[in-house]
């Protein structure tokens, strides 16, 4: 598909994000989803109208050079950078990752903007190291939060130039890839979560294939195709899931009654993960889940209308050459 029709969903959400001004708090306080969920998407909300806004915006910059758009990115995670001093909450280490990366990748998007003075860059930095990174790198989890972690932190490492601490990650992500995936497709740690068990499985296995985009991007290593000492590949999970995903969800075998979209939309899950996948294995089975449903923007969080995490917005534009 010509990526013009989503570029042209991307400059609408990007020009409603224009007049968003920043909700930075000087503390973050996200409860846990499963102990105060109206406290939690309350707090999260925050974020999530300024990672869409400055994504947006930041991704409608490379596409136009517009200078406007790039400024708004700038503002915005100024704001946050020159505001929060603190995250606190159970789900302050995996909120501020799966919405925070989505900052980072619009820092990435405008870093060659010559409007974004090197001090602001610097505060931006500043605020990543002291604040969030230490939150990430101490999950102590290894399921779905541990993926994201990766992600944010190779995403960071990666706007940082910082090689060395980018190469360690790379090989946190392998380990985590021959550690998480079962041979069977499956990732042992996400089977457990009831009913909504095929839900984190998407949820987990996005984050890694994004980090694993990082990852090629940044050194040309190739991980899709990778397959770790013990034999694990992400192409096996992506495999487990489509079967499931593409209308056999009733046979999911981890518990009943999944939670799963109903009908399946552009901004629903899990089509942002097959349509950035369709792309780099080329699958004709992947191609004709999403095609119907193209152009797919990318997981919309139902309770608050502002996309859910930062893995695969947009998944042509992220996944196509820029």
């Amino acid at each position: 598909m010509n990526n013009s029709t989503e570029l042209n969903q991307l400059l609408q959400v990007a020009g409603e994000s224009m007049a968003v001004s920043c909700h930075a708090v000087p503390t973050w306080q996200i409860p846990g989803y499963y102990f105060d969920a109206a406290g939690h998407l309350a707090a999260k909300r925050l974020m999530e109208a300024d990672a869409q806004a400055a994504y947006t915006t930041a991704l409608a910059y490379r596409y136009t050079g517009e200078p406007g758009y790039a400024d708004k990115a700038i503002e915005l995670l100024h704001g946050w950078a020159t505001v929060n001093k603190e995250l606190a909450g159970d789900d302050g280490p995996l909120v501020s990752a799966y919405l925070g990366v989505g900052l980072i990748q619009a820092a990435e998007l405008i870093n060659n903007y010559p409007g974004w003075r090197k001090e602001d860059k610097n505060l931006f930095v500043c605020w990543m190291t002291g604040v969030c990174l230490p939150q990430w790198d101490h999950i102590p989890l290894r399921n779905n939060w541990w993926s994201w972690s990766l992600y944010a932190q190779l995403s960071l490492f990666r706007f940082m130039d910082d090689k060395t601490r980018f190469a360690e990650e790379v090989t946190h992500l392998k380990e985590h890839i021959d550690d998480s995936v079962a041979a069977s497709g499956f990732l042992p740690e996400e089977t457990t979560r009831g009913q909504k068990s095929i839900w984190y499985h998407y949820f987990a296995l996005a984050p890694l294939t994004a980090a694993m985009k990082v990852v090629h991007d940044t050194t040309g290593e190739n991980l899709f195709d990778w397959t770790s000492p013990g034999g694990k590949n992400i192409k096996t999970a992506l495999d487990t899931l489509f079967y499931y995903a593409d209308g056999r969800v009733e046979e999911w075998p981890n518990d009943k009654e999944q939670s799963f979209p109903a009908p399946l939309a552009a901004d629903t899950w899990p089509l942002d993960l097959f349509e950035a996948m369709s792309k780099v294995y080329k699958d004709p089975e992947y191609e004709r889940l999403v095609s119907p449903y193209r152009p797919i923007t990318g997981n919309l969080n139902i309770n608050s209308g502002y996309y859910q995490s930062y893995a695969l917005i947009f998944p042509e534009l992220q996944f196509s050459k820029r």
